[in-house]
């Protein structure tokens, strides 16, 4: 009997098998003040067209922002991926969308941070590091994976991000098997697919709201509800993992209803959850 179409769809995804119980259980296994509240910005924009955001899209442009974004505590702040230089931006090619003005926030919060935490080795996530006049002040209290190091040094996303050995010395540099406490709240997740370093980010607030950062898995909300992942030529992924996480993200997302899932360049996203409070539109840089 042949294979049915199901069966072949199935042959192509590996179950992504997070449990968000025992994450949430880590998230509260450090000391210390819950975060208070989740600011996000946008430093820089591409435009897309959707039928390489998601697979069947038609030719209709896709804003596609350059976020990120900051946890806030009683204390300070923890900020999640670093943004991009204009060179950087301009390095992926065409006359796209630059916010400098949004850049030399996101460099003061940059500066002001407790810990930087970079989760994965794509220059628009860690090129406000990498270039930074201040480079190693920052790295010293950024945190990255071993994978994320290895790459860095021996296979940059952009040739001009490329760092030595040396320089890579000054970050934190961890590995982990499957899930991570990097702060009160704040938990990592491993989530090799869109690159084999990436991660996405548990956080639980005091209010008790959860956010589920699922970083570049996709690059729409539609990605997830839909199951269906990029189709743009030039991304290479691990398409069966990539699946499975779609699956699982949307799984949350449908039965986990104190759970906001964020996508990293989703513009629509980005708007209706800082519009509605859940996340802050603005830096705190105090």
């Amino acid at each position: 009997m042949s294979t049915s179409a199901a069966e072949k769809l199935n042959a192509r995804e590996v179950a992504f098998n997070a449990d968000l119980a025992a994450i949430r259980e880590l998230a509260s296994v450090l000391p210390g003040a819950m975060p208070v509240a989740i600011n996000g910005i946008k430093v820089a924009a591409s435009i897309r067209p959707r039928k390489f955001v998601i697979e069947g899209g038609d030719d209709t442009p896709v804003i596609m922002p350059r976020t990120a974004y900051q946890i806030v505590y009683p204390d300070g702040a923890i900020m999640i991926d670093s943004g991009l230089d204009r060179e950087t931006h301009n390095s992926f090619g065409g006359d796209e969308p630059y916010y400098p003005d949004q850049f030399v926030k996101l460099q003061r919060a940059l500066d002001r941070a407790r810990l930087i935490v970079l989760t994965h080795f794509h220059a628009d996530h860690v090129a406000g590091v990498v270039r930074a006049p201040n480079f190693r002040e920052l790295a010293r209290k950024t945190v990255i994976t071993a994978e994320t190091a290895d790459f860095m040094v021996n296979r940059p996303h952009r040739p001009h991000l490329q760092l030595t050995e040396d320089a890579a010395d000054n970050f934190i540099v961890m590995s982990y098997r499957k899930y991570y406490p990097v702060a009160p709240g704040v938990v990592l997740i491993k989530a090799a697919g869109h690159s084999p370093d990436m991660q996405m980010i548990y956080i639980r607030l005091q209010s008790g709201h959860e956010i589920l950062h699922s970083i570049d898995a996709a690059w729409n909300l539609d990605n997830i509800l839909q199951v269906k992942g990029k189709a743009a030529p030039w991304v290479k992924e691990d398409v069966p993992a990539i699946m499975g996480q779609l699956r699982w993200l949307k799984h949350i997302h449908e039965t986990e209803k104190t759970v906001t899932v964020l996508v990293t360049h989703d513009d629509g996203l980005f708007n209706r959850v800082t519009s509605s409070g859940l996340v802050g539109g603005a830096l705190a840089l105090d």
